[in-house]
């Protein structure tokens, strides 16, 4: 099996996509009670209080994938290895930060137009990631093989995002984690609102609950990974790969239906886009440890969740109101 990897690396049915400036949400997901899943970043407005609209996952050092087309790179900036969702928030200690170069997205994509087909961007950064283990790529594989030993029903894949608590609550502070089931595509098309299945295009996949634990507005962008064993010499790692990048759901009165499942552009359909941006592309037949601790049903434990806890508590002063 070969991976591959960068290194330094209205009514009932209508489409909504999640990035829509911070009403995110992971709905009944629990908080993540570490530092962040490293591959996680927050895309953020600029202004003068950044204000959080979408999520991304790190591919390379200088560049994430996200969703949709944002269309001024200079109105954005990018934030790695938080916690805590404001910008400028003192307990996130390990955060690197930098405002967007460059984006680009797949030629033909028109948004609601095309039932956001195409639901895919590529953000590069002015300045680059210096990676660690609490800032690290996801793992990428075009191996369909693979893709299918992943994608089937009965494997569990996590999306994180600072999202609600509950349905009427506000954006959650702390990043939440989700583990969502894959839906097998033929299930999600027949069991989705007639008015939505359009919208489950070609490159889409489909994951979640149907009973309130969900991805909403603002969780765009955000990475649906997988979690495999793989053996380097005589010893197995878990690696993470991302398949999905959340893009859009059923709305129920304007609002996100959080009893419905989810899309996520499948990444394998885009294989070409991302090579033709992304021509540092090496493969590789196992995932770099430092991507190793965080796994489907665990958090990276010892001194750095020590550290997240002191941090959680502490007495520091905020530079910023948005602390």
């Amino acid at each position: 099996m070969r991976l591959l990897f960068l290194f330094f690396f209205a009514s009932i049915g209508i489409p909504a996509p999640f990035c829509d400036g911070g009403k995110g949400k992971i709905s009944r997901g629990r908080r993540v009670h570490s530092i962040s899943p490293p591959w996680h970043v927050g895309l953020y407005k600029v202004a003068k209080r950044h204000k959080q609209i979408c999520g991304g996952s790190i591919v390379t050092t200088n560049a994430v994938l996200t969703g949709r087309d944002m269309p001024s790179p200079t109105d954005y900036a990018v934030a790695a290895g938080k916690l805590y969702r404001g910008w400028n928030n003192c307990r996130d200690t390990t955060a690197q930060k930098s405002q967007v170069k460059e984006i680009k997205v797949p030629p033909h994509y028109q948004g609601i137009v095309a039932n956001f087909q195409d639901d895919i961007a590529v953000v590069f950064l002015v300045k680059p990631f210096n990676f660690s283990s609490t800032v690290a790529p996801a793992g990428l594989s075009f191996d369909p093989d693979f893709d299918k030993e992943q994608l089937k029903e009965g494997e569990w894949g996590k999306v994180v995002g600072w999202g609600l608590t509950d349905e009427n609550s506000p954006p959650s502070e702390m990043l939440q984690e989700a583990s969502l089931p894959y839906i097998p595509i033929e299930k999600c098309i027949d069991e989705s609102p007639v008015s939505f299945r359009s919208s489950i295009t070609g490159d889409k996949i489909c994951a979640g609950y149907t009973n309130g634990t969900a991805v909403c507005r603002g969780d765009s962008g955000g990475g649906l990974v997988f979690f495999s064993a793989v053996k380097d010499h005589e010893d197995y790692h878990r690696i993470t790969i991302l398949r999905g990048i959340v893009s859009t759901s059923p709305t129920s009165n304007n609002e996100c239906n959080i009893y419905t499942w989810a899309t996520f552009t499948h990444l394998l359909k885009h294989e070409h886009f991302l090579k033709s941006v992304l021509p540092d592309l090496v493969e590789e037949s196992i995932m770099p440890k430092i991507l190793i601790k965080y796994g489907v049903d665990d958090s990276i434990q010892g001194e750095h969740y020590e550290k997240s806890l002191q941090a959680e508590n502490c007495n520091c002063v905020c530079p910023t109101p948005n602390c």
